[in-house]
């Protein structure tokens, strides 16, 4: 509730919520109950939110004018489901790099949905109808990134599928097309993928079977160059380019046993990773600073039809390494920079960037949200607070 009121107070209106990934189904639905029954992280944690619990944070949401975006993501990072419904997942709870195997995860936690399995598809269409029900934004998004050729191939379904002359692609595209058009036409929603689903560098479906008036897609990667691929193709885009805007960057490793930090005096010859050019074990690192945030145009390079496209831009942060303890630093005040460079700009009226003018006034934004209760990263020393201008590396 803390960051939905500081979201309003950033004029930041959409609140995107992850609400399933493969470690962990939290959210209690009334059609299929053993999801979050089975898929949930044991107690004592607050494990699950009931529908209660939704609509309570929906109420708090509209009264400050932001919206939730629920997403369930699938077919992978879903194998949290195989405590109901271990059938429809292939590769669950497997170790995530099989020695002398390739990958059967983007990261610990493994597990996809077959889509060669009719019994997937009763079960998703059961849970999006009740998202549907609880969340009465236009928009729901459907994830579809990271898919996985290796953990589909754990299957033996999947894998005389393939050896058949399907692929992949093909596997993709029938789960597509077997649960966007339930989403779109039976529940009269608009999806929301992850670019993944069509630009993917392994898995993707063609252009077909994403109409661009029922579907918007999420760019993460390789920053303005997406975007302009998607919106040149006529997609409505939401922009979260991870170089730009992924708040969890930059914090080490969080897999164990990793035998790269040993190195005392300088690292693997051609093997960048604790010195210089290495990233320390964060897949995205560096720190994504507000600075770095606050530069970044998302409408660059885009035709004025294309930059009509883009619906907005969004930080994200993911919780691998965050949790409420942590929580309003590494959203604050970076969210807020990002927050002004959309609302207002990053430049003046004769196109500078405004870095100098920005760092007084988010030094001063920062103070006024911790006086609100908002536990704000400070951005420079009390010192330079009182002297503006002072820090500056250029008078």
């Amino acid at each position: 509730m803390r960051t939905v009121r500081a979201m309003a107070h950033n004029k930041l209106n959409v609140l995107h919520w992850h609400l399933s990934d493969a470690q962990a189904f939290p959210l209690s639905l009334p059609s299929e109950p053993n999801l979050a029954r089975r898929g949930a992280y044991p107690t004592p944690f607050p494990a699950t939110y009931s529908p209660r619990d939704v609509r309570r944070v929906l109420r708090f949401a509209l009264s400050f004018a932001v919206r939730v975006v629920p997403e369930i993501d699938a077919p992978g990072h879903t194998g949290s489901w195989a405590g109901a419904y271990p059938d429809i997942v292939t590769c669950a709870n497997k170790f995530w790099l099989p020695p002398g195997g390739p990958p059967l995860a983007a990261e610990p936690g493994t597990g996809q949905l077959n889509p060669l399995n009719p019994e997937t598809y009763r079960v998703v269409r059961n849970v999006f109808r009740d998202v549907a029900a609880l969340f009465p934004d236009p928009y729901i998004h459907a994830g579809a990134d990271e898919v996985n050729a290796a953990c589909w191939d754990d299957d033996p379904a999947v894998r005389r599928f393939i050896a058949a002359g399907g692929t992949h692609d093909q596997l993709l595209e029938i789960f597509v097309n077997a649960t966007r058009p339930f989403i779109a036409d039976t529940l009269n929603r608009t999806v929301v993928y992850w670019e993944d689903v069509l630009l993917g560098p392994n898995i993707k479906v063609g252009a077909a079977a994403l109409p661009p008036e029922t579907t918007v897609l999420q760019t993460w990667n390789n920053g303005p160059t997406n975007t302009k691929r998607l919106t040149a193709a006529g997609y409505r885009v939401i922009v979260s380019s991870w170089e730009f805007y992924y708040l969890d960057c930059g914090h080490g490793g969080w897999v164990g046993n990793d035998s790269r930090y040993d190195w005392q005096d300088s690292d693997e010859p051609g093997h960048p990773f604790n010195y210089a050019g290495g990233n320390g074990g964060s897949w995205c690192a560096p720190f994504k600073t507000w600075q770095r945030i606050y530069d970044y145009d998302i409408l660059h390079g885009l035709t004025d039809e294309e930059a009509g496209r883009v619906l907005g831009g969004e930080v994200a942060l993911w919780s691998e390494q965050a949790d409420g303890t942590v929580l309003d630093g590494r959203l604050w005040p970076r969210a807020a920079a990002m927050a002004e460079a959309l609302w207002s700009g990053n430049r003046d009226e004769t196109g500078k960037k405004r870095y100098a003018e920005a760092t007084d006034r988010l030094n001063e934004w920062r103070h006024r949200m911790v006086q609100r209760g908002i536990r704000a990263e400070p951005i420079q020393p009390l010192w330079c607070v009182l002297h503006p201008g002072m820090c500056n590396l250029v008078q």
